[in-house]
C-alpha cells in the first residue's frame, strides 16, 4: 500500500482532501464579466457577459439548436427557459464583439423557442415555470422565478429590436406583468415592510431574497422601460430600487457576500463575484453610488486571502452545521468571524385579503439571520 493509499483511507485525511478538491474546482469555474460600455450597432450587450455558457456546460444543442440541460443531482433533464435565455444572452453578446452571424443565429434560436413555450397565467400574464419542487426554498411545482422572468424579458426585447417581429414584444410586455403581482397572485414580487417590494428568484414564502436572481429580474425590466418607455414600469422598478438600497447591507457579512436572506450563508466564489459584476452593471443604469462602492469593497474581499480564509471556514461550518452544532463550534466561529447577529425572514400574519406582507425586517429589529442553509 502506497503512502498516499494510505493516508486517504483515513476519515479526516480523506475528508481534508475531498474538500480541498471541491473548493479547487471552486476556485477554477469561469466568471461571468461586465459587458463593455460601448458597442456598434442600436442594440446594446446585456450587462453581464455570460461568455463560459457559450461552451454549453449545462449541455447540448439539439437538433433544432435550442440549448437541452442534461439531468443533474437538482433536475431532470430538459428545456429550462432559464438556462435558455442565458444561452441566448450569451450568444448575443458574442455577436455584438465579433459580428459572426452564427451567434446571431443562436440567439434568435433560443428567443424563438422562448417566444413560443410560454405558459398562460392570471391576469394576462404569462411566464416560463418550473415544473420541479424546490424543497429548500419551500417551492411546490409550479413556481415562477425573477430570474427566469427577466431573461426572458431581455432576449425578448432584444430579439423584437433586432426582427421588429411584434410576438417578441408581445410576449415582453405580457411577462412583465408578474412582476406587478404578489407570489400569492401568481407573480413574482413581495412586499417588504409597508410599501417595500422585491422580486423573488424563488417565489414562494417564506421569500429569500436571493440577491443575483433579484438584479436579473431588474435588468429585465430595466430593458422592457427603454424599448417601451412604459411609466408603470418604471414606477415599479424604482419602488423596488428604493427597497434594495434600504436592504443591500444586510448582504455584507464583511469579509464576504450572502447568498440570500433566508439562509444566510455565504454565496459560492462563483457568485459573489456575480454579485460584483451585478452592482457594477447596477450602478451603471442607476447612477448608484453606493452599489458601486459596495462592488468595490465586495471585490476588496476576493483580493483578501483573510477574507477567503473566512469565507471558506463558514461556508464548511454551513455545511456541517449539524455536527458543529453538537460541539458548539459552529456558531463560536461565525461570531468571531461575521461580528453580527443572524439575519433570518419569516412569514408575518397574513392580512384581511389573505396576502401576507413578505417583508422580515421590523423597525429596529435589528440584523437576524437563519442557520438553515442549502
Amino acid at each position: 500500500m502506497s503512502k498516499a493509499t494510505f493516508w486517504r483511507k483515513l476519515p479526516l485525511a480523506s475528508f481534508i482532501a475531498q474538500e480541498w478538491q471541491a473548493w479547487h474546482k471552486e476556485q477554477l469555474t469561469p466568471h461571468f464579466r461586465l459587458a463593455p460600455t460601448e458597442f456598434s450597432g442600436e442594440v446594446p450587450p446585456y450587462p453581464i457577459d455570460m461568455w463560459p455558457l457559450l461552451d454549453l456546460p449545462h449541455g447540448p444543442v439539439d437538433e433544432h439548436g435550442v440549448l437541452y440541460v442534461e439531468a443533474d443531482d437538482y433536475l431532470p433533464g430538459g428545456y429550462y427557459a432559464t438556462a435558455i435565455s442565458q444561452y441566448a444572452l450569451a450568444n448575443w453578446n458574442a455577436y455584438l464583439s465579433t459580428n459572426d452571424e452564427q451567434y446571431k443565429r443562436a440567439f434568435l434560436i433560443q428567443a424563438d423557442w422562448i417566444a413560443t413555450n410560454e405558459q398562460q397565467l392570471a391576469h394576462d400574464a404569462v411566464g416560463w415555470p418550473f415544473l420541479v419542487p424546490w424543497p429548500d426554498y419551500h417551492a411546490e411545482a409550479p413556481w415562477l422565478s425573477a430570474l427566469t422572468q427577466g431573461n426572458c424579458i431581455s432576449v425578448l426585447v432584444r430579439a423584437y429590436k433586432l426582427t421588429g417581429k411584434a410576438l417578441f414584444l408581445d410576449i415582453a410586455r405580457r411577462a412583465v406583468r408578474t412582476f406587478e403581482h404578489d407570489i400569492r397572485d401568481g407573480g413574482v414580487s413581495v412586499q417588504v415592510g409597508e410599501d417595500g417590494l422585491l422580486f423573488e428568484e424563488i417565489a414562494a414564502y417564506p421569500a429569500a431574497h436571493i440577491l443575483n436572481g433579484y438584479l436579473y429580474g431588474l435588468f429585465g425590466l430595466y430593458d422592457y422601460i427603454d424599448l417601451t418607455g412604459d411609466t408603470t414600469i418604471s414606477a415599479l422598478l424604482q419602488r423596488s430600487l428604493d427597497t434594495m438600497h434600504r436592504l443591500i447591507d444586510r448582504f455584507d457579512m464583511r469579509f464576504w457576500s450572502r447568498y440570500n436572506l433566508l439562509h444566510g450563508h455565504p454565496a459560492t466564489s462563483f457568485y459573489h463575484a456575480l454579485h460584483v459584476t451585478m452592482l457594477e452593471a447596477l450602478a451603471r443604469y442607476s447612477g448608484c453610488d453606493h452599489c458601486a462602492k459596495l462592488a468595490g469593497r465586495w471585490a476588496g474581499y476576493q483580493r483578501s486571502r483573510l477574507c477567503r480564509m473566512g469565507y471558506m471556514v463558514v461556508s464548511l461550518c454551513y455545511r456541517y452545521r449539524r455536527g458543529l452544532r453538537r460541539l458548539g463550534v459552529r456558531n463560536a466561529i461565525k461570531h468571531l468571524l461575521t461580528g453580527r447577529a443572524k439575519v433570518g425572514l419569516a412569514i408575518p400574519p397574513a392580512n384581511a385579503a389573505g396576502r401576507a406582507k413578505a417583508g422580515p425586517y421590523e423597525a429596529g429589529a435589528g440584523d437576524k439571520a437563519g442557520v438553515r442553509g442549502t
